[in-house]
């Protein structure tokens, strides 16, 4: 087996029925189509110099099972497309965003950390992962169109405050969807983002653009406090707060006296210390 090596950039392999490979120490760079379609090799070894991946650079490699990602900055488009058997992948802090494509089709992939660095996700990135039922969003902007489209087995997932748009398809066909959070009170959701999912439950602040949203498509909404502060109340004031249309949750303290402990979202704090005032010093 011999790498084609030129400038420390990787450029191919010349027996393209090799089952491993450890790229050498100093390579910085794996070419385009470096690797498409050895479909037997199943073992790949990064050096800490690896940067950059380029686009479909292990496209089609179906026995390919895990990749360590931690010193890549850069992976290009449908790099890993069609990689079937690839469940375990491990990301670093210095890539800041997946490209179109990139894990297309990995139906093996079962669960999925993307670490905040990561801000933006790209268009039919996890799409057709069938198999994959957890993703750990930390710190996306932007989820683009068909990212996770037809990834039947996801059940859940909850989206970090920082991210502020999903683009159409995102999610549709995700047949088994239930439980959406929504943290961002402004994100802005395409019309289409949820496509083709029926019994979804979107759990969001009340009045938000996600609450509106679920209005509109007839999802389900869960009023859900997610910046949370609390005050002890009476009864009246507690009414005083409802009729201004703030969302709490309230729990009775006390069947004796009239007090009664609310929660209620952080931003609202100002708003109701102008109702009934603020807290007073004993």
């Amino acid at each position: 087996m011999s790498l084609i090596i030129e400038n420390n950039i990787v450029r191919g392999c010349t027996d393209k029925d090799i089952l491993k490979i450890e790229i050498p120490e100093g390579v910085v760079a794996i070419g385009d189509n470096a690797f498409s379609d050895f479909d037997k090799l199943y073992d790949v070894s990064f050096p800490c110099s690896l940067v950059k991946i380029g686009s479909n650079a292990f496209k089609h490699c179906a026995e390919l099972k895990c990749i360590d990602l931690r010193n890549v900055n850069f992976i290009g488009e449908y790099a890993f497309s069609g990689c079937l058997s690839l469940h375990d992948i491990t990301f670093g802090e210095n890539i800041g965003y997946l490209c179109n494509g990139t894990f297309l089709g990995c139906s093996s992939i079962e669960e999925i950390v993307i670490p905040k660095n990561i801000t933006y996700i790209g268009c039919d990135c996890f799409r057709d992962c069938i198999n994959l039922s957890f993703a750990d969003i930390q710190g996306a902007m932007e989820i683009d169109n068909n990212a996770f489209e037809h990834c039947t087995n996801i059940y859940n997932v909850q989206f970090p405050k920082s991210l502020i748009h999903i683009s159409s398809n995102a999610f549709s066909f995700c047949q088994n969807l239930k439980t959406v959070i929504i943290q961002n009170k402004f994100i802005d959701i395409d019309e289409t983002a949820f496509d083709y999912n029926v019994n979804i439950i979107i759990k969001a602040v009340q009045f938000s653009t996600a609450y509106y949203y679920t209005r509109q498509h007839n999802f389900y909404f869960c009023p859900t406090i997610l910046n949370s502060d609390y005050r002890i109340v009476s009864s009246k004031e507690s009414a005083l707060i409802s009729n201004a249309g703030i969302m709490f949750r309230a729990k009775q303290l006390n069947s004796s006296k009239d007090e009664m402990l609310i929660i209620f979202d952080k931003s609202s704090k100002s708003k109701i210390e102008s109702i009934i005032g603020g807290i007073k010093n004993v």
